[in-house]
């Protein structure tokens, strides 16, 4: 019987492969907004961190002089690596565990008998089956994250179940690479701590929380003041 955290997990793994050609897609585009964003904070920075921050505005410019950033996002990239390596590893791991051998039938001693053939056939049919996990060839995530959510939701095939051992291995790849997906594509909120004290009398550490959707904010974790993007902080 499929339990909750195992429906969950291939839950995750259908997102994967259902949002791998849009995170493909965000990997040929420049990246569209920087995080965390600046939400009043520059007024915060030293001179010489605002000249920086506007050398690099400037530097975007496609008229200016110098070579131009590389028309992909190397970030999204590297996720995309990232993810698709853990899910081809526990994918070859589970299959070496879990999927049965081929059958085997021993062919060119002239057999011609109806039941040598059919067993030829048989072991044919059994080494070619699609369910089967491949362990060379052409292999990409989204392949590895259906074949490890049909693992988990025991269709049938040339398999065993998995244990409780296995089914928590693959639960906690799917994790991984679902949140990776979703910080990558804007859907999970992130939180990262500010350079800078808070300019209230309490000087405390600064955090920004946002890039889900949801208006970021800046939140002092001292004083608890918040501050939204059109308030400058201040």
């Amino acid at each position: 019987m499929t339990t909750a955290p195992t429906a969950a997990a291939a839950d995750q793994l259908d997102t994967i492969t259902e949002r791998w050609a849009t995170l493909a897609d965000r990997a040929g585009d420049r990246p569209a907004t920087t995080w965390p964003p600046a939400m009043g904070i520059t007024r915060l920075m030293s001179e010489e961190e605002r000249a920086e921050q506007a050398a690099e505005r400037l530097d975007t410019d496609p008229d200016a002089p110098g070579p131009r950033p590389a028309p992909i996002d190397v970030n999204v990239l590297d996720v995309m690596t990232t993810i698709e390596t853990g899910l081809l590893e526990a994918a070859d791991a589970i299959a070496e565990r879990v999927q049965r051998p081929a059958y085997r039938a021993q062919t060119g001693r002239g057999w011609t008998d109806n039941a040598h053939r059919e067993l030829a056939l048989l072991a044919a049919r059994d080494s070619a089956d699609p369910r089967r996990w491949r362990l060379t060839g052409q292999r990409t995530a989204p392949d590895a994250a259906e074949w490890l959510a049909l693992r988990l939701r025991d269709q049938p095939g040339p398999f065993r179940p998995l244990d409780q051992m296995e089914r928590e291995l693959v639960a906690a790849v799917a994790a991984t690479a679902a949140e990776l997906l979703r910080k990558t594509l804007g859907d999970a909120r992130q939180r990262t701590v500010v350079p800078h004290p808070c300019p209230m009398p309490c000087g405390g550490q600064l955090v920004v929380e946002g890039g889900d959707g949801e208006p970021p904010l800046v939140l002092c974790e001292d004083c608890g003041r918040t501050w939204t993007e059109g308030e400058a902080v201040a």
